[in-house]
């Protein structure tokens, strides 16, 4: 059974420790309960039905024009951004997975090493957080260019509900992180329909999600213990409007 450190009920009254994570604005709800008792199938359960997209066309063709957009609500940016504040380490070595032109890293961070994966060289080229930067299509390539044990934190901000290959990509990231590193996937509720993956729409609703990303974690290899899900959803969050979840996992020592 997963056991989650929570010091307060409401965010108001305390913060939250989530997955050993001081996250003051992370608040207990169904969301962050989601993965309370959950078991796993002895094999991975997706299979091409539940990760092909209803538009399965190159993803680099879909991004061949820089989208300088956000992807989430303002509120829900900033909650991202804080959530980052608490996790990202001071001149550390940090990976962006599905980088564009904003990691949603606290303004003025800087790590002694930031690397931006993402599709379009225009938009990592104007990522301000970024100490370097490469294109690749993780659709057509999960593997990620880096040497075993090279990052204290691996992000990906609204993106991992694309991944057609999720358990080769969630490898690569156990691989790459150091050991204790934090491997944090966040997610909203906006998406682009056509190319998001099946799965993802049954049922859409943060709990489900969170259950996903969570699995793709544990058939990668990270130990069930070390999985954990911070809502940092902005206050005044009623129903399925915007809601900002991560799902967490620190590979083992």
């Amino acid at each position: 059974m997963r056991v989650f450190l929570m010091l307060a009920s409401m965010r108001q009254s305390a913060a939250l420790v989530v997955g050993g994570v001081d996250i003051p604005h992370a608040k207990s709800s169904p969301v962050s309960r989601a993965l309370d008792d959950v078991t796993y199938s002895e094999k991975w359960p997706f299979d091409a039905r539940d990760l092909t997209p209803e538009d399965p066309s190159d993803d680099q063709l879909f991004y061949l024009i820089p989208k300088f957009v956000q992807h989430a609500g303002e509120e829900c940016r900033e909650a991202l951004t804080t959530y980052y504040g608490c996790v990202l380490p001071e001149n550390g070595d940090v990976l962006d997975l599905c980088s564009s032109w904003t990691s949603h890293y606290p303004k003025g961070y800087k790590a002694k090493r930031c690397a931006a994966l993402g599709l379009n060289a225009l938009e990592l080229l104007a990522n301000p957080s970024k100490t370097e930067w490469t294109v690749r299509n993780l659709n057509k390539d999960p593997t990620l260019p880096y040497a075993d044990n090279s990052f204290d934190v691996v992000t990906n901000s609204l993106s991992a509900d694309y991944l057609t290959s999720p358990l080769e990509v969630f490898r690569e990231v156990r691989r790459v992180l150091k050991p204790g590193g934090v491997a944090a996937m966040a997610f909203t509720n906006r998406c682009f329909p056509s190319k998001v993956v099946p799965c993802w729409t049954r049922p859409f609703t943060e709990p489900a999600h969170a259950r996903i990303l969570a699995s793709y974690y544990h058939y990668a290899g990270f130990d069930d213990a070390d999985i954990t899900v911070a809502d940092v959803s902005p206050d005044g969050w009623v129903g399925q409007r915007d809601p900002m979840v991560v799902v967490q996992a620190r590979k083992a020592l």
